[in-house]
């Protein structure tokens, strides 16, 4: 359900009416066209004129009934027709002005349209000119060139842009002491919060922009751009290697070419806040915007978590670029500039900006002709919904929403609704004296009269009990076409959306000049069209809809099953690349950890090892060429958990201190029993294991220590506490299960390893996972000093936390993963036995991705508790087909849809169902 917001009645915008329902101004203009035109008309009847009299009084009558009666989009017709004025006698194509600075390429093509533009109007001077003698010849091109000059400079595409300059730090410089800066707004999880949820985002997004004081104003755009659907595929597609995986590369590719296929995933939608403020200079106002938009910063940052950054000049220039020319590569930097007199202007402007061609619309010249046109929302619904921005900015086409809202002061904008509702009650207590004379009452008062003065009493009892303030609010949106059939069906579509919410957009004919810089996310806004809007009717504007995830270089996740638009997620960009996927029997959860791997390994050169439970990544091994280790009871493969090499370097503290506590946890899983081991054992088994490194270190010849040289110890120790735990470790040291006590055989040089613990007993499993942790840790670090990331992925993990010391392992590598470049992920279908351990829990809560697919109620409503999540939230990892659910990944929450056709190679090598696998 939409949340609605009460907009009061334009205050400014009811005029009271002093005799005969006419106002003032009115007033004026009735006596003064009375005066004029019965003068005029008398004096054509006292010279026999009548007729003449007539048609006389008519034309003079006009002008005044157009000052006085007509308020063309609810202006002054002074106003309107200073503008019908400017584009009748006022150049309306801009060419675009050149000079010796200007680069080869933009000169060339400057040439080109000069000539083509003027090419006709030469020809016909030219005639005109061989017709005259040779000095008047001279004359006549010495006074056109004098002429012409500043016409040129005055009426350039260049000078169509309302701004000074634009520095390389960001702020623009706007003139008359007026300075901008800039912020890029990433979305926040608002459409999928529950009503309340979204009610305290309004909230909060209100409570910043009450924040602005009067003198500074704000503009927010919300920018739909395009991206060429070959190069957006480009960029999320494998590129072939001549391995022999390439068919596998080219079926992904087809996957995702068919996902963009759908959606509106050559579509995307940017924000900006842009913050203008008035300052004595640069310097004063490079202080006040950098305090500004750190405070802004900090406070968008309470409204669900909002990122904002600060956007540099070039990239404010790459936004101007990208709707002045659209489909042109940028090729601008600031080291361009130096040297010469060129500005930013000289490489975002059109070779020619032409509003001639249509009052209703703007030509953009440059390789291929471009169509804008700029809509105005003048009226407003009695009740706006927070759907509006979500529905404009839905629509697949490149536009821009800008909303300019500039604050008024609390008490400036509480005087004047009260004087507006003193001129109410003057004009009802007028109406209800005519009224009583005439024998009615107040029902008899007009009703226009009765309802604004209502609505602007409630207006001041709003203002006075609250600290909301009152805002001068322009809100435009700019439509962009290839063609004008396609400029005319994008604008068709912005109306319908607007209509859905109550809201008619209007064409600002004549008006497209000043319609183009507001929509500009420069700070300037020249129109004299705006609403007088309360905090809280700016801020449902908000401008959050829904979350996208489109990282550059990321992994393909499937499609958003909001919108359809593909799902590309980057863990490495995340706080942290920790990661859990979540879920029941038949979910698809080790498909999708499966594709997660196989695009790491056809895409990077990143080493990824896997920890295989149950033997169902065989397949998957056998096309990455992995190396499998099988790891149990009777296998050839040996890991010795004590190994360690010489002259290994860590931060964390003494390697013998490390590995001491690796074999105490490994103690404990092994003979610790139900209540672990005891205090004297524990100081035993370390005293052991410190002497048996310690002579390692000290003979250079010597092998690394196993479990059956910490046997051999202990039993040479005096205390019989030490003879019990050589006992209890007889079994593994030098008994059946002796496979962990030889040395370490594993070849891991390969950058895909397996480690298959299937054999494992379910007594040995979880000591088995922990001591192939050990030997994966010991290859993180490895890898670490080359410069290599790691992917680890942990099938079953939930075996881990039965034992608590396994469990603290597990949680040190999630901790220490980030820094040594490992990426962790934890797959598991046993989700409430993972979440009784307290570890397992924090884990959770402090992994950047999760990956949740369906759940069982019971475990569905454990994590939506856990983390705090809506019902919404709830729907996408209940009751939902296998390989559908939600992702969170960094502060982006995103309903996905991943699954993939039965009848490609990547489903047979990811599919675990019987009679499916490969």
């Amino acid at each position: 359900m939409a949340l609605e917001i009460k907009v009061y009645r334009e205050i400014t915008a009811y005029q009271s009416k002093v005799m005969l329902g006419m106002s003032w101004r009115q007033m004026a203009c009735a006596a003064l066209g009375l005066v004029l035109v019965g003068g005029t008309y008398g004096a054509c009847i006292w010279a026999g004129q009548g007729d003449l009299g007539s048609w006389l009084a008519a034309l003079l009558t006009m002008p005044f009934v157009a000052f006085g009666w007509i308020r063309p989009k609810g202006l002054p017709f002074e106003r309107y027709a200073h503008y019908l004025w400017r584009y009748k006698w006022e150049p309306q194509r801009r060419l675009y002005a050149q000079d010796s600075s200007c680069p080869q390429r933009l000169r060339r093509k400057g040439r080109q349209m000069l000539f083509a533009t003027k090419r006709s109007k030469n020809e016909a001077q030219s005639e005109s000119l061989n017709s005259n003698s040779s000095d008047s010849n001279k004359r006549t091109r010495r006074r056109r060139k004098a002429k012409d000059v500043p016409r040129r400079k005055r009426n350039t595409s260049q000078q169509v842009l309302q701004y000074q300059a634009l520095t390389d730090t960001g702020i623009c410089v706007l003139g008359d002491g007026r300075y901008s800066v800039t912020l890029k707004l990433a979305d926040i999880d608002y459409q999928l919060a529950p009503e309340d949820e979204q009610q305290v985002l309004v909230e909060q997004y209100a409570q910043f922009i009450n924040s602005f004081d009067a003198g500074q104003s704000v503009q927010l755009t919300v920018l739909n751009r395009r991206v060429d659907r070959a190069t957006l595929s480009r960029a999320v597609s494998f590129a072939p290697h001549g391995d022999g995986k390439d068919d596998y590369r080219w079926e992904y590719n087809d996957i995702i070419n068919a996902r963009l296929a759908g959606g509106r995933n050559n579509t995307m939608t940017d924000k900006y806040l842009t913050i203008t403020v008035e300052a004595d200079d640069f310097e004063h106002a490079t202080t006040t915007l950098a305090r500004i938009a750190t405070e802004a910063t900090a406070q968008l940052r309470a409204v669900g978590g909002c990122r904002a950054e600060r956007v540099s000049g070039e990239e404010r220039v790459r936004v101007l670029h990208e709707i002045l020319r659209p489909g042109e590569p940028f090729r601008f930097t600031y080291s361009d500039l130096v040297g010469s007199t060129l500005t930013t202007k000289d490489y975002v402007a059109p070779w020619a900006i032409d509003f001639g061609a249509s009052a209703d619309s703007v030509t953009f010249v440059n390789e291929e002709d471009s169509y804008y046109q700029v809509l105005v929302l003048r009226e407003l619904p009695s009740w706006l919904s927070d759907r509006l921005m979500k529905e404009l900015s839905e629509i697949n086409n490149e536009l821009a929403i800008s909303v300019h809202f500039r604050p008024l002061d609390h008490a400036e904008g509480l005087d004047l609704v009260k004087r507006q509702i003193a001129e109410m009650d003057m004009q009802r207590a007028n109406e209800l004296r005519k009224a009583r004379k005439q024998g009615n009452g107040e029902e008899s008062i007009p009703h226009e009269l009765v309802a604004s003065r209502d609505e602007a009493i409630e207006l001041r009892e709003q203002l006075e009990s609250s600290n909301e303030k009152l805002f001068s609010t322009t809100i435009v949106v700019g439509v962009a076409g290839a063609t004008r059939e396609a400029l005319s069906e994008a604008v068709e579509q912005v109306r319908v959306a607007g209509r859905k919410q109550s809201c008619t957009f209007e064409t600002l004919r004549w008006m497209q000049e000043d319609g183009l810089n507001a929509v500009l996310p420069l700070g300037v806004c020249r129109l004299p069209i705006y609403r007088t809007l309360t905090t809280a009717t700016v801020a449902v504007m908000v401008p959050f809809t829904t979350q996208e995830l489109l990282d550059a270089g990321g992994r393909y996740y499937g499609v958003n099953a909001i919108s359809k638009n593909l799902v590309v997620g980057s863990r490495s960009a995340t706080m942290n690349g920790n990661a859990f996927i979540l879920g029941t029997t038949g979910s698809g959860k080790s498909q999708f950890g499966k594709g997660e791997a196989f695009q790491t390994f056809l895409g990077t050169d990143d080493d990824i090892i896997i920890v295989d439970p149950e033997r169902e990544y065989a397949p998957l091994g056998e096309a990455m060429g992995a190396t499998t280790v099988e790891i149990s009871a009777g296998s050839s493969a040996c890991i010795n958990p004590l190994h360690m090499e010489r002259g290994v370097n860590t931060e964390d503290g003494s390697p013998i201190k490390l590995k001491a506590e690796f074999i105490l946890s490994l103690c404990e899983v092994l003979i610790g029993g139900a209540n672990g081991l005891t205090a004297p054992q524990r100081s035993i088994i370390d005293r052991c294991v410190t002497r048996i490194y310690g002579r390692f270190l000290q003979d250079k010849r010597a092998e690394p220590p196993t479990l059956g040289t910490l046997f051999e110890e202990l039993r040479t120790q005096p205390e019989e506490e030490a003879h019990s735990v050589a006992t209890a470790l007889e079994l593994y040291a030098a008994g059946s299960f002796n496979g962990f006590s030889q040395q370490t055989n594993v070849d891991t040089s390969n950058r895909v390893l397996i480690y298959d613990i299937s054999q494992l007993g379910s007594d040995m499993k979880t000591f088995g996972m922990l001591v192939v942790l050990e030997q994966i840790w010991a290859q993180v670090q490895a890898n670490r000093a080359r410069g290599r990331r790691t992917w680890l992925y942990m099938d079953e993990f939930h075996l881990l936390f039965s034992n608590d010391y396994a469990g603290a392992y597990c949680q040190m590598i999630y901790k220490r993963a980030r820094k040594y470049g490992l990426m962790p992920t934890g797959l598991t279908q046993n989700i409430e036995e993972l979440l009784m351990s307290e570890r397992a829990r924090l884990m959770l809560a402090n992994s950047d991705t999760l990956v949740l697919l369906n759940q069982t109620a019971t475990d569905a409503a454990t994590l939506q508790e856990l983390f705090h999540w809506s019902d919404k939230h709830r729907s996408y990892f209940q009751n939902v087909a296998p390989g559908c659910g939600l992702l969170k990944m960094g502060v982006s929450m995103v309903p996905f849809d991943s699954r993939i056709a039965t009848d490609t190679k990547l489903y047979k090598l990811y599919t675990t169902k019987f009679g499916e696998a490969a």
